[in-house]
């Protein structure tokens, strides 16, 4: 959840200014206007204007890679970083920049924003799903192997009993065995879980994070005692039904 709402704020953060040329004033002339304009706005944290290779790469996947020709009247791009989205009097400085320069457009990328806080809330929502649909098929493994193990030690379940064994016996034996594999199970998980992230902590900083170790320990420790619990009450309830 925290590495989605970052890259979320990373990817939503930039403003951009488009100074298009018009019938009165070329883009040049209109650029130390709207540099001023940038200047005495607060909220704005810094901005730089793009050189003519950066826009020719940003055009070639549309256009493709040579097809771009020196006279080709391109528009100047700045690019704006606020200090805080909330500080950024985006109305004000849409205004006064009409006001300096025509032909001065700004895009705060609004229509991406929405589709990419969309697709960090599907994000979120599958996460829950997976981790929903993991602990039930983990509590449905340890069931019908919990099963399996009663039918396989049916007689010596009615020898056990015959002598006197308690229900609550019998299901410590099988509490024991399966705790003991979801902990080896959980833990070799563990481990690759985090060499996993851990190779990907240039792309998820929050991975090599005290925090996010604490979760993923999180994992075996939730783990180990649902398997206790699951087994428990599958075997108590099974053995309550034999007799």
């Amino acid at each position: 959840d925290r590495a989605a709402e970052r890259w979320l704020t990373r990817a939503t953060s930039a403003v951009s200014i488009q100074i298009v040329e018009t019938r009165n004033q070329t883009a040049d002339e209109q650029l130390p206007a709207v540099l001023r304009e940038l200047s005495a706005t607060p909220g704005v944290a810094n901005f730089r204007v793009l050189d003519k290779s950066e826009l020719v790469r940003l055009l070639e996947p549309w256009l493709g890679a040579g097809n771009i020709s020196t006279d080709l009247p391109l528009p100047l791009l700045i690019e704006v970083t606020p200090e805080r989205a909330e500080n950024f009097a985006e109305a004000a400085l849409r205004a006064r920049l009409t006001a300096v320069a025509p032909g001065a457009q700004l895009d705060t990328h609004g229509r991406w924003r929405e589709t990419l806080e969309r697709m960090a809330r599907a994000l979120r929502f599958f996460a829950g799903l997976v981790l929903v649909m993991v602990t039930l098929a983990t509590g449905t493994v340890i069931l019908f192997a919990t099963r399996a193990g009663l039918k396989t030690n049916e007689d010596i379940l009615d020898v056990l009993h015959q002598i006197g064994a308690q229900d609550s016996f019998i299901s410590r034996r099988f509490e024991k065995h399966f705790v003991k594999l979801t902990a080896i199970a959980s833990t070799l998980g563990f481990l690759a879980a985090l060499a996993f992230f851990y190779a990907l902590g240039p792309l998820v900083p929050d991975a090599r994070s005290s925090g996010f170790l604490v979760y993923l320990i999180c994992v075996p420790a939730i783990a180990v005692p649902f398997s206790w619990q699951v087994t428990r009450y599958y075997v108590m309830t099974s053995l309550k039904t034999r007799v």
